[in-house]
């Protein structure tokens, strides 16, 4: 069933694609979703729960929703509609496919982050775009 356009899960998880990868190729775009949704899948509380909103609001997991960062979000949208829209045009349907992360439950920007110490503990999956995906171990 595609994910309801009205819905909170929806709204939140629009904004986080958009803020954290409008600049990726849409494959990685929807891997990231793919992320996103995994965790919720997993129900950690340290990923926050099992839900989409939850899992993308939840302290420290999402820079774009950090409190030094969360009001660039609406600033974006206005200077980038087109993006916005495009991935507001295939997102409600993301989660009918395959996932292309491989079952990831984490991404990093390597050019930007290196190689965190906690990337030892995962399995590294597929790079798309700038982002390298894992999975805990």
């Amino acid at each position: 069933m595609p994910l309801n356009k009205l819905s909170d899960d929806y709204q939140i998880l629009l904004k986080t694609i958009f803020a954290e990868c409008r600049g990726e190729p849409v494959l990685g775009q929807k891997a990231v979703a793919w992320v996103i949704k995994n965790r919720a899948d997993l129900n950690c509380s340290y990923w926050g729960g099992n839900t989409i909103a939850g899992v993308c609001l939840h302290p420290g997991q999402f820079e774009c929703w950090n409190a030094d960062r969360r009001h660039l979000i609406e600033e974006m949208i206005r200077k980038e509609p087109g993006v916005y829209a495009k991935i507001d045009a295939w997102l409600p349907t993301v989660y009918l496919g395959s996932d292309p992360s491989g079952g990831a439950d984490y991404y990093i920007n390597p050019e930007i982050e290196g190689y965190p110490p906690w990337t030892t503990g995962c399995y590294r999956l597929q790079k798309i775009g700038n982002h390298q995906f894992y999975r805990g171990k």
